[in-house]
């Protein structure tokens, strides 16, 4: 397991632990596509239950997604508010719902 996955592994469980009652209201799940920089990907599902690491399965079957490298990842952990930046100079890519994916981000 390389360190990128063991990071997303550790957030995930942090964000669980310390985030969950704000997912309580998601009305659709958003799929999180990582790609990692030995170019492999890595999936989160967020949904009302928490975050959770996926399969690649599930990206045909959640209609909300967001793909993001694992370094503008990191940067958006340290900086949230750069989301807007970052989707609009397509350094975030965002397939689905705009307004609800971005509701869910903000929670977590």
């Amino acid at each position: 397991m390389t360190h990128e996955l063991k990071d997303i592994y550790h957030l995930v469980e942090r964000i669980n632990q310390d985030h969950l009652h704000h997912l309580q209201n998601i009305k659709e799940p958003v799929l999180i596509k990582i790609n990692l920089s030995d170019n492999t990907q890595s999936y989160v599902e967020i949904d009302k239950k928490g975050l959770k690491i996926v399969k690649a399965e599930k990206e045909q079957h959640i209609k909300n997604q967001v793909i993001i490298s694992y370094k503008d990842l990191r940067k958006l952990i340290d900086n949230p508010s750069n989301i807007l930046r970052f989707v609009l100079s397509g350094r975030v890519k965002i397939k689905g719902n705009i307004k609800e994916i971005l509701q869910v981000l903000e929670k977590i």
